[in-house]
């Protein structure tokens, strides 16, 4: 196994993952790269990571490595309009220079333009997405080009509004990812996000689908997890009960160990987060009536008994429940497999207590 501390953290034996990614950008661009999986299973520091140490490489990465790489991280960005969809790519050069200088590429701005034609772009006299195109081509300079966008769930529901009605904005953004990769091959786009519902909107849009490649980040194996901890020197049955509490949720796992070496009783605080996981459950069933209650106990008796609940055959109305507890990020509601799951272990756990309490 290979562990080593990257951003101050244990970076823990993602190779099948690294090596995906890798043999991804060493190919042609073909179609957009979906990343999806539970909340905090390391989507985005595995690509963070790839890019960092495989692709840029250390050292002077401006001017040997191969690749030409943007990022932009959507989660912290308020977008409600087209105005600040724009503001968030797009900034004045003389601004973006500045920030090429001081900064490494994972703070860069997006995309620079001069104010002349970022002027014109928001007064609709120039098309955001052909200049985009223009700066990709100019400033790659034969390089591979990458484009990362993490959490774009945050534009599903904006919209143009360019007085012929409107038109959606993120469907023309697609479709620009479409024509950098399948049609130009001038750029890979990735595209990571922990929405599933998202995720399941593209994989049932036959156009998206068949332009599309979808890559599933999982929480770490149980052999993973018992040999990371047994290099911690933590005792095997120890091991079995975090196995058993909080699965290969890596965060979950690092609070943990931070407890443990301070001398916190393991037992203790593994029920501990099992119990509030059990009280974020209970609390948001208050917001659905008697009947829907006990369908939420259908669904943890098998998630707890078989490990998953099948999603195959459900009904509309059953499909926006578990949409709405995926979107809670208790369960991880997976359209490509048709399966519900805890977001992570400690929520299964959760489900147990709910039984216990309340019946099966």
């Amino acid at each position: 196994m290979k562990i080593e501390i990257y951003r101050g953290a244990p970076f823990v034996d993602r190779e099948e993952e690294i090596e995906f990614f890798v043999e991804w950008f060493s190919e042609v661009p073909q179609k957009i790269l979906w990343v999806y999986g539970p909340k905090s299973s390391g989507k985005t520091t595995v690509i963070e990571y790839v890019v960092e140490k495989r692709l840029l490489g250390e050292g002077n990465w401006w001017e040997e490595s191969k690749f030409w790489v943007k990022y932009i991280n959507l989660r912290e960005k308020l977008i409600t309009s087209y105005r600040s969809f724009l503001e968030s790519f797009i900034y004045p050069d003389d601004v973006y220079r500045e920030e090429v200088e001081r900064n490494y590429w994972i703070s860069l701005k997006f995309i620079g333009l001069d104010r002349r034609k970022l002027k014109e772009i928001k007064k609709r006299e120039r098309d955001l997405f052909e200049e985009i195109m223009e700066v990709i081509k100019k400033e790659s300079k034969g390089k591979r080009a990458v484009l990362i966008i993490d959490e774009i769930q945050i534009l599903r529901d904006l919209y143009i509004r360019n007085g012929k009605g409107e038109r959606e904005l993120l469907k023309k953004f697609l479709n620009f990812c479409v024509r950098l990769t399948k049609e130009t091959h001038l750029c890979h786009v990735v595209i990571l996000t922990s929405n599933t519902v998202f995720i399941e909107r593209i994989y049932n849009d036959a156009g998206l689908k068949e332009t599309s490649e979808f890559k599933k980040i999982e929480h770490l194996k149980r052999e993973q997890v018992f040999e990371w901890l047994e290099i911690e020197k933590i005792k095997k049955e120890e091991i079995e009960l975090i196995w058993e509490y909080l699965g290969g949720s890596i965060p979950r796992i690092l609070k943990m160990l931070s407890a443990y070496r301070k001398g916190e009783d393991l037992e203790e605080f593994l029920k501990r987060e099992a119990w509030l996981a059990y009280t974020e459950i209970v609390d948001f069933l208050t917001d659905f009536d008697d009947p829907w209650r006990e369908y939420f106990k259908e669904i943890a008796k098998e998630i707890v008994e078989k490990g998953y609940y099948s999603i195959e055959g459900i009904k509309k109305e059953q499909k926006r429940f578990l949409q709405a507890w995926a979107e809670k990020e208790i369960l991880f509601y997976d359209p490509l497999e048709l399966r519900i799951t805890g977001n992570s272990r400690v929520y299964e756990k959760g489900m147990e207590i709910l039984l216990e309490r309340f019946g099966k």
